[in-house]
């Protein structure tokens, strides 16, 4: 690794064909920190957009836009995300991830105005997840939920 860049030189294989050896050199920018210091990034070998993570997906390192990769809530459904909604709050509130367990305590230091506003939004998305499941059932012809 020097100042600027760094050199890979690894092989590579895909889906069954010979080993290539490839060598690839991935740059580096530097940019100035608020309160002092620097933030170093890499620059995409394709786009050489400045970049945090560089994915190794085939033969080269690139960023996740020259991939093509969406970000994992792109791909969420309505009911993906109420799931996620409500549990993140579960746990702000130091409650089971466990959607059928109520919650029961507020966290010491928690205002209660919070845990109260908290506990209504995790209801709410919890109930917008049972409604959308119930439906979907209702869709598939699944009328008994024992």
């Amino acid at each position: 690794m020097e100042q600027d860049r760094l050199v890979l030189i690894y092989c590579y294989r895909a889906h069954g064909e010979g080993w290539q050896d490839i060598e690839e050199t991935v740059w580096f920018d530097r940019t100035p920190c608020h309160y002092g210091g620097e933030r170093l990034w890499f620059l995409c070998p394709d786009c050489r957009k400045r970049v945090a993570v560089l994915y190794g997906l085939g033969p080269r390192f690139l960023c996740r836009h020259c991939y093509r990769l969406p970000y994992g809530s792109q791909n969420e459904t309505f009911i993906d995300r109420m799931m996620r909604k409500a549990r993140r709050i579960r746990q702000r509130l130091q409650a089971s991830t466990d959607l059928t367990e109520p919650v029961w305590r507020k966290p010491k230091g928690m205002h209660r105005k919070t845990f109260d506003r908290l506990v209504r939004e995790e209801e709410s998305a919890n109930q917008a997840f049972n409604l959308v499941m119930a439906l979907k059932m209702k869709f598939w012809g699944i009328n008994d939920f024992n």
